[in-house]
């Protein structure tokens, strides 16, 4: 079967190319959103245009043969034709792009296109925007709608970041505005934002209540547990500093245990203003037979047993990795004992601070900390 998607812009029918115009006016049946068949000129076209209904996904399945599609700008950026070709892998599937809006944000704001993050708003978890802003990256942010723009510069600034905040709206068409944000605007539904956060907003500083792994130590342990994007698990999270490093450097996930209710909100808030997804379970210990998300990583900074470590390792899928500190005696030679059972590497770490010390000065050691590493598959 043959479903023919075409993206159209702003500028609407007199923007489609001799191609993308003979393939609507030869439509047996054109599916699209209102705004979308509105372009259609009156005639052949318009007679056979068909809105699509709500749920869009059942619509999707029941495509027939010949049906064509009228989409937004490049159908296979964010668009219905992405998620056409996701759903119906056995159609054969002929897409006409128009150029979509993150190109045409790129131009009107001369930014290099290579060089620019792009995230979706529409009906997705907005955290990587404050993410790559974070970072110091130009992002263009596709809207849901005209109030997009101020809910993310609430967003923004509740994670302390004053990104430049440009409006562009109607892009391509006739309407076309690009503009600084401002609070009071009435702003098109039909918008992109751009944010130009100058430079990198530096280091990232942990809210925390003295139950924190220090940087030192949480930069070695997050490179045993290798950063990746998917899940990882970070048990007695205290202030999440560990599980969220994690998922900022590889674009992960985060579920946190933490047994205290004040440190797991505080775990919630640290990772909104990191930009970071956090799922927060109270508790000792999670259900590991409940419905969670499988685990990429796991890092145990309190509160390891044999009976956790049994199940870290069984939930574990292979390649994935277990990390877990320890300060006690009797911490450490469970580390040890789990080394034995398990595999893995154990390693110790030592580090000392310069302190005064009567006139001068003397290294005061710190506690030192014992790691053990597994990663399943491999002894």
């Amino acid at each position: 079967m043959t479903v023919t998607v075409v993206g159209i812009g702003a500028d609407g029918w007199p923007g489609l190319t001799d191609v993308a115009r003979r393939a609507l006016l030869d439509a047996p049946v054109i599916h699209g959103a209102p705004r979308h068949l509105e372009y259609l000129p009156p005639g052949p076209a318009r007679e056979v245009a068909r809105p699509w209904p709500s749920p869009l996904l059942p619509a999707i399945d029941a495509l027939s043969d010949g049906a064509h599609v009228l989409a937004s700008g490049d159908p296979m950026f964010y668009g219905v034709g992405a998620t056409i070709a996701r759903r119906r892998p056995d159609l054969d599937l002929r897409v006409i792009p128009h150029l979509s809006s993150f190109a045409l944000a790129c131009a009107r704001l001369r930014w290099p296109a290579e060089e620019v993050t792009v995230v979706s708003a529409v009906a997705r978890d907005p955290s990587p925007v404050v993410r790559a802003v974070r970072a110091g990256r130009r992002t263009i942010v596709l809207s849901e709608s005209g109030a997009t723009p101020a809910q993310l510069a609430d967003l923004l600034r509740d994670a302390g970041l004053s990104p430049a905040i440009t409006v562009l709206e109607q892009l391509g068409g006739a309407r076309e505005k690009v503009r600084p944000f401002r609070r009071n605007l009435r702003i098109d539904d039909l918008n992109v934002v751009a944010l130009d956060p100058a430079e990198p907003a530096g280091e990232f500083v942990f809210d925390h209540d003295g139950q924190i792994t220090k940087a030192d130590v949480r930069a070695l342990t997050v490179a045993a547990l290798r950063p990746t994007p998917g899940w990882i698990w970070d048990f007695g999270a205290g202030s999440g500093s560990v599980g969220i490093t994690w998922a900022l450097q590889g674009g992960g996930s985060v579920l946190a245990v933490e047994r205290r209710a004040d440190r797991a909100e505080r775990v919630e808030r640290n990772a909104a203003r990191a930009g970071v997804h956090v799922e927060v379970v109270v508790g000792d210990t999670a259900d590991l037979t409940a419905d969670l998300p499988v685990p990429d990583a796991i890092f145990v900074g309190g509160g390891l047993t044999e009976t956790l470590a049994a199940a870290c390792v069984g939930v574990l899928p292979a390649g994935g990795r277990l990390v877990a500190n320890a300060v006690t005696v009797e911490g450490q030679n469970l580390a040890a004992a789990l080394r034995a059972r398990y595999g893995g590497e154990l390693r110790s770490y030592s580090v000392a601070d310069l302190a005064p010390l009567g006139g001068g000065t003397a290294w005061q050691p710190r506690r030192p900390i014992v790691q053990w590493v597994h990663r399943k598959g491999q002894t």
